[in-house]
């Protein structure tokens, strides 16, 4: 291996790593540790990042670059078929960004701290303004919310996300509509996982997911997030 390659290759090591601990416990997770995990010394964590903010910020920019990725592709329109139906389609990318942000501590700070990343929610607020504004005009959404009211309510949905799962994101998105339909019961209009229409059921116990695969990714998300960790609960990438 040659040495600019080793370089690569202990830079995406360190970025793996650092993916992980500050996954799992958010941005004060000392550098030592992340060399630690990557298996290197502290001074090749340094060579690659000067510093923490600089190595959180590479961590957060990537996370959220897929968040992103994906909200825009939920904005676009369809490539066959009917068109989305915006209402849904919002509350499609709000319940999968609640999904993305829990499972990461770091960004989930990043959603409410521009500090962590200097213009770092710009890119997620760009992403969610298309999609809110078909929503409003569609008559899905309250027309008083703001593209940042969102961001803060999908750091805050994260949080609680942790103590009862589906629970409180299904209580905001209630208070974000502007008709009175809900989505607290258990027999949900949208998959709790991905936010996908829930096919109606009449007999049996009321789904909450739209089949097998969301209902696995649940359980597997519910089963991690409550193994023991350091602070207050194993929140992994």
């Amino acid at each position: 291996m040659t040495v600019r390659a080793d370089a690569r290759h202990n830079r995406a090591r360190v970025l793996a790593a650092a993916q992980e601990a500050f996954a799992e416990e958010g941005p004060s997770v000392p550098l030592d540790e992340v060399a630690r995990r990557a298996g290197v010394g502290a001074g090749t964590v340094y060579r690659h990042f000067p510093s923490k903010d600089a190595l959180l910020t590479a961590v957060v920019t990537d996370r959220l670059d897929r968040l992103t990725t994906d909200l825009t592709a939920l904005s676009a329109p369809p490539g066959h078929g009917p068109p989305r139906d915006p209402g849904t389609t919002f509350f499609t990318a709000f319940t999968r960004s609640v999904h993305q942000v829990a499972l990461n501590k770091a960004l989930c700070e990043s959603m409410t701290s521009a500090a962590i990343a200097p213009g770092i929610r710009d890119r997620l607020l760009e992403a969610l303004i298309p999609l809110l504004t078909g929503a409003q005009e569609a008559g899905a959404v309250r027309h008083d919310v703001t593209p940042a009211d969102v961001m803060t309510l999908i750091a805050g949905c994260a949080t609680m996300e942790h103590a009862a799962p589906g629970r409180g994101t299904a209580v905001v998105m209630d208070g974000l509509r502007v008709s009175g339909v809900t989505v607290t019961k258990h027999n949900e209009t949208q998959c709790a996982e991905c936010g996908g229409e829930i096919p109606p059921t009449t007999t049996g116990r009321p789904a909450r997911y739209c089949g097998n695969a969301c209902r696995q990714r649940a359980h597997r998300r519910r089963t991690v997030t409550k193994a023991p960790a350091p602070h207050l609960g194993r929140t992994p990438q």
